[in-house]
């Protein structure tokens, strides 16, 4: 008999059927459960996130160490608070012009959904442009461009694509064998309909000013350009997995015990080169703890050393990152078990409440017999 308390709906005398049928019920579900395959793929998911992660790095590195034609990195995920579909990061020169950045580390083979969705961001961003300028930069934007920034094995296919449904990005390229960063130009098996020129020459010409800077110091500047990652540890609408990396990163150790304060994972936070606002900091930390308590890989130390400890007898960071992921990946995998726990209760609750009912009507029809 599975040990489970039926909800208030069920008649005293239906409990132990109650029990019996959920029983019945969740062993046939967690039977068709496939475990194994599921932990796959949320490791898949880590392993994308923080590819991800990496290629904003690459991309905004040149901004943030330098400044390309004037360019300089204001913030990653520029429209992250008002909860709409968002480029990953935000360029801006003194003149007036931004570039919005999106980073995808793999292109499907369906390139024209990946176009699509940059088109629906551009256009977003374009009815968001009044906010841009008043919350995050303080001043008019005189003139937008949209990037597209791939690692260099899949650049060929999203610029072609690009070009073919006569779309207006530029595809940036990162080679992370070499560190470096350029603008990938593809020459298109069919030019797009909405070009102005009509003669092959210029129709290419064309496509060269379409997918290139208009700021030409640019172009040369980005002409495989020196970079690296590291820049971007937090994005507040990765998972949380990834996000809580950061708390490995500023952890310490108190007698063999890794610990962390408050103000050390903020410290890193605020120092992270995404130029979040001080609220926004805050918020960020508060969620970082908040999740590493759920998970169990933080808890609140009793202890005068240190605000927070971390729920592992291990000290190194490669160990504590695999502890980390573990304990998310089991985390997870417990609430799609809860979840098939609730889908039972609530079939068996409807079921007994069924018969009920139709056990009542027969009472009352043989009554009036």
């Amino acid at each position: 008999m599975t040990n489970v308390d039926p909800p208030d709906s069920v008649p005293e005398g239906q409990k132990t059927e109650y029990r019996g049928r959920y029983g019945k019920c969740i062993h046939q579900k967690l039977r068709r459960f496939q475990e194994q395959s599921k932990r796959e793929s949320l490791r898949e998911d880590i392993d994308i996130q923080r590819q991800h992660r990496k290629l904003i790095s690459y991309a905004i590195f040149p901004f943030v160490q330098g400044a390309p034609a004037g360019y300089k990195f204001i913030t990653a995920e520029p429209l992250e608070d008002l909860g709409v579909p968002n480029f990953d990061f935000l360029l801006w020169n003194l003149d007036g012009s931004v570039i919005f950045g999106e980073a995808k580390s793999s292109i499907p083979s369906s390139a024209g959904k990946i176009v699509d969705q940059l088109q629906k961001r551009k256009e977003v961003a374009k009815e968001y442009k009044k906010h841009i300028e008043e919350e995050i930069l303080g001043s008019k934007i005189n003139h937008m461009e949209f990037v597209v920034a791939t690692y260099v094995n899949h650049g060929d296919k999203i610029a072609k694509e690009i070009i073919e449904q006569g779309a207006e990005f530029i595809t940036w390229v990162v080679d992370a064998h070499h560190d470096t960063l350029w603008i990938r130009h593809a020459r298109p098996t069919v030019f797009p309909d909405n070009l102005e020129a009509d003669e092959p020459n210029s129709m290419l010409q064309e496509l060269e000013r379409r997918h290139t800077h208009d700021v030409s110091s640019l172009n040369g500047d980005l002409d495989r350009v020196t970079t690296a990652f590291g820049q971007a540890d937090v994005l507040p609408t990765s998972i949380i997995v990834d996000q809580l990396r950061v708390v490995v990163q500023a952890r310490r150790v108190e007698g063999r015990h890794p610990c962390v304060d408050r103000a050390d994972i903020r410290e890193y936070v605020a120092n992270s080169s995404l130029n979040f606002s001080e609220g926004r900091i805050d918020e960020i930390v508060d969620d970082l703890i908040e999740s590493g308590i759920h998970i169990n890989f933080l808890s609140e130390w009793e202890d005068d050393r240190a605000d927070l400890k971390i729920v592992s007898n291990y000290t190194a960071k490669d160990d504590l990152e695999q502890v980390l992921e573990d304990k998310w990946v089991n985390w997870r995998i417990e609430g799609m078990k809860d979840e098939l726990r609730e889908e039972c209760e609530q079939l068996v609750a409807s079921e007994i409440g069924k018969q009920s009912r139709l056990d009542e009507f027969w009472s009352m029809d043989n009554e009036v017999r």
